[in-house]
């Protein structure tokens, strides 16, 4: 990967967030279902509206997704809205789900805020 500029460093600096909800820092093992296949990977943060998952396959974007987090028993619906060098971006089909996986991972998950 390129070293970034320091034009566009400081630039960045400036950049609005145009996220509507803040990430929270997680790390912990889910499972993906996605076009009949299961895919084990990580999920490195989330938010109440989606999560960035590493380890994932190379999933193309619009891709629906089933994602499982075993450790509390919960199944939620997805869509693959980003793809990065890190892995998928995933937005919730429902408002919420993040806010459920990130109050339980922040009691479980070894990465701090």
């Amino acid at each position: 990967m390129p070293a970034m500029s320091l034009f566009n460093w400081f630039k960045g600096l400036f950049k609005p967030n145009r996220r509507r909800y803040d990430r929270h820092a997680v790390q912990f093992p889910v499972r993906i279902q996605a076009g009949g296949e299961g895919h084990e990977c990580n999920m490195r943060d989330v938010s109440p509206s989606g999560a960035m998952l590493v380890d994932a396959p190379d999933l193309t974007i619009g891709t629906l997704l089933q994602l499982e987090i075993p450790q509390i028993a919960l199944t939620a619906n997805a869509r693959v809205v980003r793809r990065t060098e890190l892995g998928i971006g995933i937005e919730f089909s429902k408002e919420g789900i993040g806010a459920i996986v990130a109050g339980w991972a922040k009691g479980q998950s070894p990465v701090t805020p």
